[in-house]
């Protein structure tokens, strides 16, 4: 079973995305901020981590930049409301493999989720 750190502050989506995710099989752990997350990805690791860029306390561009020096191949996707490109390029730049751009479809995250694990996982 494929474990997902799923950063999200906004704890609607959260609850929304993580019981889909549980749906589908997936193994979810959720944290409320950069922080957390971080703190989560150090203790029971991931597969993949998908995170919002906008957080209190530690925002996903800085946590996914501690993440990467820790585990330098595990897939990371970001969500935002942020659609400049500056923000996507920022992301990219960080190392994400993927970003989507929130209102998203919880279809569409899941194939991106099952591609990127078949192709980093």
């Amino acid at each position: 079973m494929n474990r997902i750190l799923l950063v999200e502050d906004e704890a609607d989506l959260s609850l929304i995305v993580a019981d889909t995710l549980r749906s589908q099989g997936y193994e979810v752990i959720e944290a409320v901020d950069g922080i957390d997350g971080l703190d989560k990805f150090k203790t029971a690791g991931a597969d993949i981590v998908v995170a919002d860029v906008m957080m209190p306390r530690m925002d996903g561009f800085s946590m996914a930049k501690e993440i990467r020096r820790l585990s330098p191949a595990v897939p990371l996707l970001f969500l935002t409301a942020k659609s400049a490109i500056d923000y996507v390029e920022k992301g990219f730049e960080i190392g994400a493999n993927d970003y989507i751009k929130k209102p998203f479809e919880l279809r569409e995250l899941i194939i991106r989720i099952k591609a990127l694990l078949r192709r980093y996982g």
